[in-house]
């Protein structure tokens, strides 16, 4: 049991003492006659249908959310009542126009009456209780088998009493109460009483949209006191008994709309919970899909970069094995330089590619250091073959100029720069850096004579895995270069962009934040012969 059951417990049980307790005090005045108003039975019997089929309607919903037999049970149990009242209805109209002497009046308004107050109680009572937590798959057709076993239960009823009317006892015989009248009532006094208690006793158990329930016993019980006290109509029993009944559905219908009430937050709080659980998980997709697309691109880097050294490699190695024994000591002195410098290349760009295996876009790490620009630029075009440098032209550079970046992020931006122009153009290229009016960025550029990109390309250069195409259709490389140097650049606070060339060719150029060099600060190994 729920604590916060409790009071509703407590409560239901006032309420029931209460009820019964006002019934036995008027008891004795039960049986004073009051004034005729026939329009009051009207008002009772079309308040009761109504409230008993409501709260049928909101059992059954009830049923069909949770699952329980016991609410669907009940929901039969008020249909049942519903049903019934319809009838007796009918039968109190004909009783209007025969009188009080007639069959509908002495047998079957009575027997209806009382199939009402005790047939109601005794449903409640066999319903199984013990059936907490038990899920049905079909609901809904559970729901219409029920539903159909009430409409038969309730025809029945109604037929014996209607068309058997002849040989039921009288419980009037000329207005007065019959013997067959005490003992109906008190076999439907025993049956209420007995429901009533079996229901107190379970209440524990029961949700609490069950509980209520027990406002229903005990208004039946009080009507079967106030009938059994004043059987005659337009008695302070016969009034006293219909309002506590139809007071009590009230009550019951009242209960049943705030539970309604409550589970509809309680479901519309779950839809926001899961709602909002629906788009963080979303969320957390789309991170770790672009998480993925984020690895997968460093993968296709490692095809697309690594190839260029190992180009170069394979160059020289070619280049040395078919021409040894024509080239100089110096040459080939240079030659293995080169080899070295490539070797060193491969396990720079190794480290940092194993960097950028670790960091999501924009967490890039850099150790960012003072690098003089003449010496970046020397170490780019140093790394390139003999026929690339033969093409590739260093112009002027600002004297002393340094800039404040990572050094292996800059040679690789410069590299990719370098290799792309070498790729893709078969003119000259110049390679150059400039200070800007203020002397606070360092602009580097690489330019060359080559077809450029492009007009409808150019906003797409360096998106990742584009790759503008060659006069002859052929795509090389993964189209990854320019898009990792972006990140680079941007990794160490710089800028990089593409300018066209007039009459043709192309211009990129990478913008860097300048430094103020000074003997103490470190240098990688390479740049170290130009400290001051």
């Amino acid at each position: 049991m729920a604590v916060e059951d409790a009071p509703v417990q407590r409560g239901l049980r006032a309420y029931a003492v209460a009820v019964i307790t006002v019934a036995l005090v008027v008891a004795p005045f039960a049986g004073h006659r009051l004034a005729a108003h026939s329009y009051l039975m009207i008002v009772f019997l079309v308040l009761m249908v109504a409230g008993d089929l409501l709260t049928a309607h909101l059992l059954i919903q009830q049923f069909l959310a949770g699952g329980r037999l016991a609410t669907l049970g009940l929901a039969s149990a008020y249909f049942y009542a519903a049903l019934v009242m319809v009838v007796y209805a009918a039968v109190s109209d004909m009783i209007q126009r025969t009188g009080t002497e007639s069959t509908w009046a002495e047998v079957c308004g009575p027997w209806l009456f009382l199939a009402v107050v005790a047939g109601f109680p005794l449903l409640v009572a066999v319903l199984p209780v013990g059936l907490s937590g038990v899920a049905r798959t079909r609901r809904r057709a559970v729901t219409a088998a029920a539903m159909g076993s009430v409409v038969l239960l309730a025809g029945t009823v109604t037929g014996v009493v209607v068309i058997g009317a002849e040989r039921l006892p009288r419980i009037y015989d000329g207005g007065t109460p019959t013997a067959a009248n005490r003992w109906a009532v008190v076999i439907a006094l025993t049956v209420a009483a007995v429901s009533l208690l079996a229901v107190i006793r379970t209440l524990r158990h029961r949700p609490r949209v069950e509980q209520w329930v027990a406002v229903a016993l005990s208004a039946s019980l009080a009507t079967v006191i106030l009938f059994l006290a004043g059987p005659h109509r337009f008695t302070v029993g016969y009034y006293l008994a219909r309002g506590t009944l139809l007071l009590s559905s009230l009550v019951v219908l009242l209960a049943l709309l705030a539970e309604t009430a409550n589970l509809y937050r309680r479901l519309s709080a779950a839809h926001e919970d899961l709602d909002h659980a629906h788009r963080e998980l979303s969320r957390r997709a789309e991170d770790l899909e672009a998480a993925g697309a984020w690895k997968s691109d460093i993968i296709a880097t490692l095809t697309h970069e690594i190839n260029q050294p190992l180009a170069v490699i394979s160059a020289y190695s070619e280049e040395l094995t078919q021409e040894w024994d024509t080239t100089t000591d110096g040459e080939r002195r240079a030659a293995v330089q080169a080899l070295g410098n490539r070797v060193d290349q491969l396990l720079d760009m190794a480290a940092h590619l194993l960097a950028l295996c670790r960091a999501e876009p924009g967490e890039i790490r850099t150790q960012s250091v003072v690098v003089p620009v003449e010496k970046a630029l020397a170490r780019a075009t140093d790394n390139l073959t003999k026929q690339a440098r033969a093409r590739v032209t260093v112009g002027p550079v600002p004297p002393g100029a340094a800039v404040w970046a990572d050094p292996v992020h800059l040679h690789e931006v410069l590299t990719n720069f370098i290799t792309n122009a070498v790729k893709y153009s078969a003119g000259d290229i110049v390679v150059s850096a400039a200070l800007d009016s203020a002397g606070a960025t360092v602009r580097f550029a690489v330019t060359d004579e080559g077809n450029g990109v492009p007009p409808d390309f150019v906003e797409h250069l360096f998106d990742r895995f584009t790759q503008a195409g060659q006069p002859g259709g052929e795509r090389t490389g993964a189209g990854f270069g320019l898009y990792l140097s972006r990140l680079l650049a941007e990794a160490n606070h710089g800028q990089i962009w593409y300018e066209s060339v007039v009459p043709h060719g192309s211009r990129f150029l990478l913008r860097l934040p300048c430094a103020q060099r000074h003997p103490s600060l470190h240098l990688p190994d390479e740049f170290s012969a130009t400290r001051q």
